[in-house]
């Protein structure tokens, strides 16, 4: 009798394990984020396209391959995406890099939050996108929010937005 007790015991303790696990995913679900949106301090007025290609070191045309990262910088979340380097507009790319943009999940009293700057969604796996970006002294590239990345649609919005960068480039 006093085996069987244990073996109930043991199997109410796993099923509630089970249940608890399965319950703390499903409030861990991404969708379920709550949204929490900063304002960004710019260094200049990156509405005025030409400033922004000025701005940075590389503007690109790339595919994002998947997230590989999470960092915190100044206590706030920041990921990292290794995107495929398909057409150089800007500088010279090869291949693979690693692109750090500000913002991303976190858990906070048993929540899960997503920060964003400027409303700028976090990049997503298999999408191209216009990159302008600045390499920093650890590796990776660095994106500025809002005017970091433009998600491409189709070719004839790729083909328009390498055309006024290359515009902007000959006029210097």
């Amino acid at each position: 009798m006093k085996k069987w007790a244990i073996i109930m015991v043991l199997i109410l303790v796993g099923v509630g394990i089970f249940f608890t696990k399965y319950y703390t995913t499903l409030l861990d679900s991404k969708d379920s984020a709550i949204i929490v949106n900063k304002n960004y301090s710019f260094k200049d007025d990156f509405q005025d396209k030409q400033k922004l290609v000025q701005a940075v070191d590389h503007i690109f045309i790339g595919e994002v391959i998947r997230e590989v990262g999470k960092a915190e910088n100044t206590g706030k979340p920041n990921t990292q995406f290794l995107v495929r380097i398909t057409q150089n507009i800007k500088g010279a790319l090869l291949g693979d890099i690693t692109v750090k943009q500000k913002g991303g999940y976190y858990k906070e009293k048993g929540k899960l939050y997503l920060l964003t700057y400027e409303k700028t969604p976090l990049l997503k796996k298999d999408q191209m996108y216009l990159f302008y970006l600045t390499k920093t002294n650890r590796g990776y590239f660095e994106m500025m929010p809002k005017y970091g990345s433009l998600l491409l649609n189709n070719e004839e919005e790729k083909l328009k937005q390498i055309d006024s960068i290359r515009k902007i480039l000959d006029d210097k």
